[in-house]
């Protein structure tokens, strides 16, 4: 069990560098927009992380000093966070159809949310 919460973080990881990764690598474009691998990164994260919650309750039981539960509020914001950059996500890329220019303040919000996302993980 321990292997396959691993393997979950992992592709957790993965999913949060493709997400901020497409973000900062359109910092110096003209036209940013949120691309297919920006979702699919945000989709690999909430996969994984959905997972790596429901793979810590066994873990918990085997022992709970070396597996305690996470915050589950913490994991609620982080959640919704993440909602918010895939609704954003979608309704922008059936915008950004239409247009030549991109969806510079979608992009921009949905940086900020995934950085925001990251500092919660980190601080909290």
């Amino acid at each position: 069990m321990e292997a396959v919460s691993n393997i979950f973080l992992v592709l957790h990881f993965v999913g949060l560098a493709a997400l901020f990764g497409g973000f900062l690598a359109q910092i110096s474009a003209q036209s940013k927009l949120i691309t297919n691998g920006m979702l699919h990164g945000a989709l690999l994260s909430l996969v994984a992380g959905i997972v790596l919650v429901g793979v810590r309750y066994p873990l918990n039981d085997q022992d709970p000093n070396a597996y305690p539960l996470f915050d589950n509020s913490k994991i609620s914001v982080k959640l919704l966070i993440l909602l918010v950059i895939l609704i954003l996500g979608y309704t922008s890329k059936k915008r950004s159809k239409d247009s030549l220019h991109g969806d510079t303040p979608a992009w921009a919000t949905v940086g900020l949310l995934t950085f925001t996302n990251i500092v919660i993980a980190v601080f909290w």
